[in-house]
Formats: C-alpha cells, sequence, structure tokens
C-alpha cells in the first residue's frame, strides 16, 4: 500500500520541477527577444539622424541583390533610412528607379516598405509614373498574392497611379478584389474607388464614372463586413453625397452595423444618415410640443431695449424670444428694440414683458421640477411652432427637418436666453434604455426614423469625441426632444469635453452653441463649467458664456457670482473685462428669475426687492473695483456695467421702491462723474516734464489725488455722459434723483461739466461728440439751464457740432439745433438755422 502511494506520488513531485525549468527557459527565451526588439528599435533611431549620406544609400540599393538572402539587412536598413526621410519631408523621389526592383522581394518586411514608399510617391511626377507603369505587371501579380497584407497594399499602388490609360486596369482589379475572403482587400478596394472617380473627369467617361457607381451601389447593398461598409461610406461622400437615394436598399442594414464600424467611419456614417433623414423623412406631429422643448421654450428670456413715446428709455427682459413679433407693430427687427405700441385708449401699453399672441394652458406639476410633491398650477405657455404645424404654411417637398425647426422666427435680440429648472439625469446606455427613451416623446416618429435614433444612442458612451458629437447633432435636429434624450446629450457632452484643448475648444463651442436652445440639458452640471486656473484663454471666455446662460435659478446666480469675484482677479486683463460684463449680464438675469420665483410663491414684491439687493451689492463691488484697479480697459468695463446696472435699478414701477440704505447708487453716480471729469481734464491738455508735475503735487495733495484717477476709454465716454444727463436734468420727484446733492451744487457740477465738455470737444470722437450734442439739448430744454451762462455754452457746444468735420456729429448737431430753435429759439450763431414761422407760433 505504502509502495503503491509512493509509486503514485513521485510523479506529483518530479511535476512541478520539470515545469517550473520550462518555464524558467522560455521566461529567459523572451527576454532576450524582448531585450533584442528593444535594442533594434533603439538602434532604428539612427535613420533619423543627418549622419547617413545619400549617396551611401543609393550604393547600397545599388550593390544589393535582392534575390541574395545576405543583402537582406542592407536593403532593410536602406527602406528605413527613406521612410524616416519621408516622414522628415524631405523629397527622395529620386531612389524611386531602386526601390521598384524590389517588389519582387523575398522579405515580406522589405515588401510592406517598398509597398508604402511607392504609395507615397507613384503619382510624384512623370518619371515615377513611367517606371510605374513598367511595374505593372508586379502589381497585377501580387494582387494575387497568398499573403493578405500583400494584396491591398499592391492595390494601393496600382489605383494610385494617375494615367487615364490604365483606368480599365484599375477599375478590374478593384472588381477582382472586391470578390476576396480578405475584409482588408475589399476595405482598399472600396477606398480605391474614391481615388478613381475624379480621375474619369473626361467627356468619354461617363461609362466609367456610372460603372463605378454601380460598383459602390452593389457594396452597399451585398456587403455585410463593417469595415468594408464604412470604407464604402467614406468613398460614397467623396463620389456621390448628394445621391442619398442609392441608401434605400441599405439603410436599415447601416443603422444595424451603425454600433459595430470603427469610431472614424461611424462619424462619417452619422452624417451621411442625418442628411438622409432630414431629406426623406417628415417633421414629426408633434415638434415643439415634447416635453424638453416646452421647458426650454416656457424658461427663455431676451433683454430687450423699449423706448417710450416720452423719449424715456427702459431695459427689459422678455418672457419668450419666440414671440409673433415679425406680425406686430412696433419692433424694429433690424436691431431687436421693441417700441411701445398705443392702445385703444391712446396710451402706451406695457413694453415688458411682450406679450405672445397665442396661448394655450397646460398643467405644470411642481413636483417634477422643484421640491414640491404634490402642487401644480395652470400656467400660459405659448407655442411657438404652431407655424410649423399650420395647414396653410408652405412647406417645399424634400425640406430637411432642422430648415423647419430652425426657421428664422426669432428677433435679433440684444440679450440672453435661459431656462429654469433642474432636470433629473438618467444615465442612458444600449438599445433596451434608448428604445425606452425613444418612445417618451417619439410616438409620431417613421419607424425607420425611429430605428435611426434608437441604433445611434449607445454611440453616447464612446470614447471617440467625433462620434458623441456626430450623435448629439444628429438627435437635436432630427431627434425628439424628450428629457431623457436632451439629459443623456448633455451627460455625454460635459463627459468628452474633460479633455486635450484642442478637443475641449471643440466641445465647449457646441455646448455654448446648444446651451441656447436645450438649456435643461447642461443645467444640472453648472459646477463643471467654472474656469479653473490651468484652462487657456480661449476656453475661459467660452466658460464663462456658458455660467452666464445656466444662470437660470437663485442658487445658481449666487454661485456664478461667488466664481466672478475670483475672475476679476486674474491677471488676463481681457478675461476680467470679460467676467465684469457677465456680471451685468447675471444682474439682468437675477429680475427674471426672482420675477418668476414671485409668480409662484404669489410674492412679486419680495423677489423683486432679493433682485435689487443683488444688483445693488454687485453695484457696490463695481465700483470698488474702479477705485482700486489701474487699468483703462477694466475701468471702462466698469463704467459701462455701472450705467446698465442704475439703469435697470431705476426701471422699477411706483410699486416697487429700490431700497438703497448705503446710497450704493449714490455712490456709483459719484464714481462716472469723476471719471467723466478727469477724462475731459486730461483731454486737450500739454504734457510737462516730471519735476513741474511732482512739485504742482507737493502743493497740492488734492490734485494729486485727482490725477491719480485712470483716464476712462474713449469709447466709454459716451454712455457716462447719457446717465449723467439723465441726472442733471432730472427733477426732485423723478427716480433718477438718486444723486443726493444740493441744488447750488447741482449748478457747479453742471457748469463746470459743460466748461469741460466745450473746452475738449474737438478731441472727442464721434459717440461722445454726439452724446455732448444731446446733453447740450436736454439742458436747453429743461429747467436747470435757467442760468444764462450755462445756456450760452450749451448753444455753443451745439454751434461746434455744426461746423465739425464728421458729417455724422454736423447733421446731429444741425437737426437738433433746428428743433431747439423752432421750438425754444436760440440766440447765438442763427443765420444757418431754419427760422421761426412768420405766425410766431413754435413747435411744441
Amino acid at each position: 500500500m505504502d509502495i503503491a502511494m509512493s509509486a503514485v506520488q513521485m510523479p506529483s513531485i518530479q511535476m512541478p520541477t520539470n515545469l517550473g525549468s520550462k518555464v524558467s527557459k522560455h521566461a529567459e527565451s523572451l527576454f532576450s527577444n524582448q531585450l533584442a526588439s528593444a535594442l533594434n528599435t533603439f538602434s532604428d533611431s539612427q535613420f533619423f539622424q543627418d549622419s547617413i549620406s545619400p549617396t551611401t544609400i543609393r550604393n547600397q540599393f545599388t550593390s544589393a541583390d535582392p534575390s541574395n538572402p545576405t543583402s537582406i539587412p542592407v536593403l532593410l536598413n536602406s527602406m528605413k533610412w527613406l521612410l524616416a526621410s519621408m516622414s522628415k519631408g524631405r523629397d527622395v523621389s529620386d531612389f524611386f528607379p531602386h526601390v521598384v526592383k524590389l517588389v519582387s522581394c523575398s522579405s515580406l518586411e522589405i515588401r510592406k516598405m517598398v509597398y508604402t514608399y511607392l504609395t507615397h510617391y507613384a503619382d510624384h511626377n512623370a518619371t515615377c509614373r513611367d517606371l510605374a507603369l513598367l511595374s505593372i505587371n508586379a502589381f497585377q501579380r501580387d494582387l494575387s498574392d497568398a499573403n493578405p497584407n500583400i494584396r491591398p497594399l499592391a492595390l494601393r499602388v496600382l489605383t494610385s497611379i494617375r494615367v487615364m490609360d490604365v483606368l480599365q486596369i484599375q477599375i478590374l482589379a478593384v472588381q477582382t478584389s472586391l470578390k476576396d475572403d480578405s475584409p482588408h482587400v475589399r476595405k482598399c478596394a472600396a477606398n480605391a474607388l474614391a481615388k478613381l472617380y475624379p480621375r474619369c473627369n473626361t467627356e468619354d467617361s461617363e461609362d466609367q464614372k456610372h460603372r463605378l457607381k454601380e460598383i459602390l451601389k452593389m457594396i452597399l447593398v451585398e456587403e455585410n463586413c463593417t469595415m468594408v461598409i464604412s470604407s464604402a461610406l467614406v468613398s460614397f461622400v467623396e463620389i456621390c453625397p448628394g445621391d442619398l437615394h442609392l441608401l434605400h436598399g441599405c439603410y436599415r442594414k447601416i443603422c444595424h452595423l451603425l454600433t459595430d464600424m470603427d469610431e472614424w467611419g461611424q462619424i462619417v456614417v452619422l452624417d451621411v444618415l442625418s442628411r438622409y433623414c432630414r431629406t426623406y423623412f417628415q417633421i414629426p406631429g408633434d415638434v415643439g410640443a415634447s416635453s424638453a422643448e416646452v421647458i426650454d421654450q416656457q424658461r427663455r428670456v431676451i433683454r430687450s431695449v423699449v423706448v417710450k413715446q416720452d423719449g424715456t428709455v427702459n431695459v427689459g427682459v422678455g418672457a419668450n424670444p419666440y414671440t409673433e413679433i415679425d406680425d406686430a407693430e412696433g419692433v424694429d427687427d433690424a436691431f431687436g428694440i421693441v417700441v411701445d405700441a398705443p392702445s385703444n385708449d391712446g396710451n402706451t401699453a406695457t413694453p415688458t414683458p411682450m406679450q405672445p399672441k397665442r396661448r394655450k394652458k397646460r398643467v405644470v406639476r411642481k413636483g417634477f421640477y422643484s421640491d414640491e410633491e404634490d402642487e401644480s398650477s395652470e400656467e400660459d405657455v405659448h407655442n411657438p411652432m404652431a407655424r410649423l404645424n399650420h395647414p396653410n404654411r408652405p412647406r417645399a417637398p424634400g425640406q430637411s427637418v432642422a430648415s423647419l425647426m430652425r426657421s428664422p422666427m426669432r428677433p435679433i435680440t440684444m440679450g440672453f436666453d435661459n431656462p429654469n429648472g433642474n432636470v433629473h439625469m438618467n444615465n442612458i446606455g444600449g438599445v433596451a434604455e434608448a428604445r425606452s427613451a425613444m418612445d417618451e416623446d417619439g410616438a409620431m416618429l417613421d419607424d425607420d426614423h425611429r430605428l435611426l435614433l434608437r441604433s445611434s444612442l449607445p454611440l453616447m458612451k464612446s470614447r471617440n469625441s467625433g462620434v458623441v458629437l456626430a450623435v448629439c447633432s444628429l438627435h437635436y435636429y432630427c431627434g425628439v426632444t424628450s428629457i431623457k434624450i436632451r439629459s443623456t446629450m448633455g451627460k455625454s457632452l460635459v463627459r468628452i469635453y474633460h479633455d486635450r484643448r484642442e478637443i475641449q475648444f471643440v466641445v465647449l463651442n457646441s455646448i455654448r452653441m446648444l446651451v441656447w436652445e436645450c438649456p435643461s440639458a447642461f443645467t444640472p452640471f453648472l459646477n463643471d463649467f467654472f474656469v479653473k486656473a490651468m484652462d487657456p484663454s480661449f476656453t475661459r471666455f467660452i466658460k464663462l458664456d456658458i455660467l452666464t446662460t445656466l444662470c437660470l435659478e437663485p442658487r445658481s446666480i449666487d454661485a456664478v457670482l461667488k466664481e466672478l469675484r475670483t475672475y476679476i482677479r486674474y491677471d488676463d486683463k481681457a478675461f476680467v473685462c470679460a467676467s465684469i460684463r457677465a456680471v451685468g449680464k447675471i444682474v439682468e438675469m437675477a429680475r427674471i428669475v426672482y420675477d418668476r420665483e414671485g409668480k409662484k410663491t404669489l410674492n412679486a414684491i419680495a423677489a423683486r426687492e432679493e433682485a435689487n439687493v443683488i444688483a445693488l451689492n454687485c453695484l457696490h463691488g463695481i465700483v470698488a473695483l474702479t477705485e482700486i484697479s489701474d487699468y483703462v480697459d477694466v475701468v471702462g468695463e466698469c463704467v459701462g456695467v455701472m450705467q446698465r446696472i442704475v439703469l435697470l435699478l431705476q426701471s422699477d414701477t411706483a410699486d416697487v421702491v429700490v431700497a438703497d440704505p448705503n446710497y450704493v447708487q449714490s455712490a456709483a453716480m459719484s464714481r462716472i462723474l469723476l471719471l467723466v471729469v478727469r477724462c475731459l481734464s486730461g483731454l486737450g491738455v500739454e504734457q510737462h516734464n516730471d519735476a513741474d508735475l511732482e512739485e504742482e503735487e507737493d502743493l497740492n495733495p488734492a490734485t494729486s489725488a485727482f490725477k491719480s484717477v485712470v483716464l476712462l476709454p474713449s469709447d466709454k465716454v459716451a454712455p457716462a455722459l447719457w446717465i449723467l444727463g439723465e441726472w442733471l436734468t432730472a427733477t426732485s420727484k423723478s427716480s433718477f434723483s438718486i444723486y443726493k446733492t444740493g441744488k447750488s451744487e447741482k449748478k457747479a457740477i453742471q457748469s463746470e461739466l459743460l466748461r469741460l465738455l466745450a473746452k475738449a470737444f474737438s478731441d472727442l470722437d464721434q459717440a461722445s461728440k454726439c452724446q455732448c450734442i444731446h446733453l447740450a439739448s436736454k439742458l436747453l430744454l429743461s429747467k436747470s439751464s435757467q442760468n444764462g451762462n450755462d445756456a450760452t455754452v450749451c448753444e455753443y457746444i451745439l454751434s461746434l457740432g455744426r461746423v465739425d468735420i464728421n458729417h455724422d456729429v454736423r447733421d446731429r448737431s444741425r437737426y437738433e439745433s433746428s428743433l431747439l430753435h423752432m421750438a425754444k429759439g436760440l440766440h447765438y450763431d442763427i443765420e444757418t438755422l431754419h427760422q421761426v414761422p412768420s405766425n410766431g407760433r413754435r413747435i411744441t
């Protein structure tokens, strides 16, 4: 028993020893092979250096015999040097006669490199073409080579010869290769069609063009290999991109095989299928009424400048840019300026928000978009797609989905479109989940249309950024706008934008365009668009635009404003200026967001007060920035934003009083006045030497502090003069009487400002001169110019404008001077003006 057990146990004891020795030997052999390969690769770097002379390579080609096995290493090194020179951009076409002789070499590695060289230089010049024609029999012979790696190389070289005499031979070779068992050979034949078709450019080549199209159609219909189909569709784009009817017989097959194709082929295939879909499929009957699209349409807003009949300007935000204003009166389509249209009783209608013509009721379940679970309410919803579905709307046959969905219904506005509310994110992937996502809002789709959308949806998870962008483009123009689909689009685009800076720039640009139309897809990813310290400058500006567009909730507004506090400290002053402009946009958006919250909570006054607090806080921060910044552009942007915020605060109705206990608006007006006076004082002043300036600063510290104020840019003087004119001509009951000063102090400020404007008028730019003339006209019409000296200076400014060299300034001054003279009567330099009517009646 023991002997038997020992006999049984002996092999089990010796087996690990034998196995270990075999493994160790195999490991040593593998290590030796890897070391030799690494050393060989390391030695190949010498071919990229200039130590080897071309004469040496030419002598090696001449002396070596391809049929002699001992010459293989020499020829191998020579071919490596040629390929290395080609990669460096060096012209080595003069070696073509030596290389073409190596087509029949016994070494497979050398033959691969030979075909790579011949493909590159087969059509380089006339000499290379003639030598390639002499070797065409060798290329045809290699089309039947036993090695499947040689056959596609031979076909590539054969179809690279651009000689009309061998075109029939090339087409015959392509037809023969399409019957090959290797898919690589058939793929090369499909790619060769794109090279052969441009050569059929003569009148006698129409039959050959038709023959190539028939070959391409045969590949698309009969081929089942994904790599061959993708190459055939690439050739289709090059040969006949408009002949989409060729895809009728293979459309469903392509949709089913879409996910199995290579990544770069998927990009081309998705583009072709998108054009096919937009050409042959009709618009769904429920377009514009899908869940996500209705949400985005309700949340979009526009910023409008409203000009009232009394001449005052009001800045407001409308609720929907897709209103039917192209048929309404009082709208300037060229500039997006909404002008009040008089009502039936002669009064001016309220300009903002713009009221759409067509409305319908829908029930909004607040529990889906907010924390409220059971409450629901009714809202008025405007359907901007009503014109698309109108039975009398003309629609051309074959008109694309995007051409109707993106029809020019939207006015050119001066503001920003934004949605509101969070959207729950869902991870969608696979065909089953794609079917559930498509069935939510895609009930009106054609079966083939739905097949395309379902087949492409799993590609949202592709590693290739180009594929994800192509799928998002397909679903944006041709897909349904359900919440799940747009959530998947947003999630996929945010995922791929965390890549290299080049890819990041392209993806962020696409997101910036999509966020205007479907902002609900990107609302949950607000933090992903925060600017990082290592972001390049071109990425920062795009992210800033996206952040501004996504400020649709109180929490989002607070988060973005907190980020902007950091951005204004950056060293990139262009980015700082863009951040300051973003503050002004967000202040305008905050009013709309809080007004909507007030409508939901039935407390509009409290919501408006919260928006005013945000505006006052931003205004205070910008005023402080003008005091500490030494950069002209930054201060200029601050002045422009200060003007917009003050104008926005003063546009409130009488029901809402802006609570300003810290007199932030008064501080802003004081700062604007100081900057304008400093700018006008510095124009036309002769420069003094440094010693005189230092002595003057020592004698008068106030002058030193005044001269330390940064000069305004020339393009920011005009808006500052406009808001100062509104304040100077405001009465005690006017909303613009925000700068609390006494009457005597206000008179002194007015006189000094007019004096500086008259003195520096010739040095101002065109916009500033026009605003200066307008300021003088307003002061002449107001009660604040009862002082004879101020009226004289105002008439002097108007007379300067009437003789200015700029025709726009001259025409503006003459126009306003004539109106003033006919209405009130001027006293100086009135010879060229229109005289008062003989009956003595003036214009009122």
